[in-house]
């Protein structure tokens, strides 16, 4: 039983070593992405610029390409990127830079922004869904996986998991449940 408690704990300790760093940017991520409807935890606006464009009536000729002449027109230099029609008005993409336009008046802005240093990338890595982080990123949930696990068995004894951990875990399982029902 000792060799096994020895294993348990050198597993525990070196994942939890290797781990370190993504865990503490995926706890700052999180807790940021939580609160995501406040504020936006990528990027910040630096710059905001009104504009009024005169659209046509028929809606068949708003495009990528009337946007793009518009653009040109008015000497804004952005890297116009594409548009769409979402929540009731014309969104604008740039590199760098956004745009609502209310089609009923044509007024909108242009919000120029910076990604946040290093809490924007740690939020690109929390959503991130490319191939290869995938795979890495199963290969991390494997690994809580066995911290968690190995922890359980570390103490021994009357702060053990047979006579007070297992209360803990109870709670924790416990009230997650609690608030899923609730949410």
């Amino acid at each position: 039983m000792m060799n096994w408690n020895l294993k348990l704990r050198n597993w525990h300790r070196d994942f939890s070593y290797f781990y370190v760093g993504l865990l503490m940017a995926f706890s700052i991520s999180g807790i940021a992405l939580n609160h995501r409807q406040s504020w936006n935890p990528r990027e910040y606006i630096y710059q905001t610029t009104k504009v009024k464009i005169l659209l046509p009536h028929n809606r068949k000729q708003i495009s990528d390409e009337f946007f793009q002449d518009w653009l040109e027109e008015n000497n804004i230099n952005l890297e116009f990127r594409g548009s769409a029609w979402r929540r009731g008005g014309y969104n604008l993409y740039f590199k760098d830079a956004y745009a609502f336009i209310d089609p009923s008046t044509g007024e909108g802005e242009i919000e120029r922004f910076h990604v946040r240093p290093l809490l924007g990338q740690m939020v690109d890595l929390h959503k991130s869904n490319s191939n290869v982080w995938l795979w890495y990123s199963d290969i991390f949930a494997i690994s809580l996986l066995l911290i968690c696990i190995t922890g359980l068995f570390i103490a021994r004894g009357k702060n053990g998991f047979k006579n007070r951990g297992w209360k803990f875990a109870l709670f924790g399982v416990l009230i997650p449940s609690l608030l899923w029902f609730y949410i």
